[in-house]
């Protein structure tokens, strides 16, 4: 079974195409709809556990919709956090680098009274994205990053905030 891998242009043309086309449920509301949020939380958790299952592509586009469009929710990402991954297009890494920006929405849906923590919510999105990526080595174990096995030895051992603090300043 052929399973779509998102080109490394992909998220950025997604983004792009949200924003331009703004959904009928996000126009006049000033708060998104508590279904719609609990929906993100789940297509962030199946994308996690399965994130070359068929349909993925389809959540990852509501998802980019949702995040661009909802107009409560204000998330910035950091690829640069990912080192060499960010960019490549191979060995699942355009999933993992949209599931760094999922993540980080997801946490600041889990976490609106701290929204404005830049550093909690990277660390929330690599999290998502260690998730991804131990599901993804199940079924594809030769998809091996350098820098998450790095990221998931941090977060083993409660250190991925200072990982964030060191690496901020990559972040444009």
């Amino acid at each position: 079974m052929k399973r779509s891998l998102l080109s490394p242009l992909a998220l950025p043309a997604l983004l792009t195409a949200f924003v331009v086309a703004t959904p009928s449920y996000a126009q006049d509301a000033t708060v998104s709809s508590a279904e719609d949020k609990a929906q993100a939380l789940a297509l962030v958790q199946q994308l996690e556990e399965d994130p070359l299952a068929s349909g993925a592509d389809n959540s990852r586009q509501w998802l980019t919709n949702f995040i661009v469009n909802a107009p409560d929710l204000f998330i910035s990402t950091c690829p640069e956090l990912l080192g060499a991954l960010n960019g490549q297009g191979k060995n699942g890494a355009p999933e993992l680098v949209g599931q760094l920006y999922f993540g980080n929405a997801a946490w600041a849906i889990q976490n609106p009274d701290k929204a404005s923590d830049r550093e909690a919510m990277y660390a929330g999105g690599i999290e998502s994205t260690l998730r991804l990526y131990a599901s993804l080595l199940k079924s594809k174990p030769r998809w091996r990053w350098p820098i998450l096995d790095k990221l998931r030895s941090r977060a083993k051992d409660g250190t991925l905030i200072e990982y964030v603090r060191e690496n901020i300043a990559s972040c444009q």
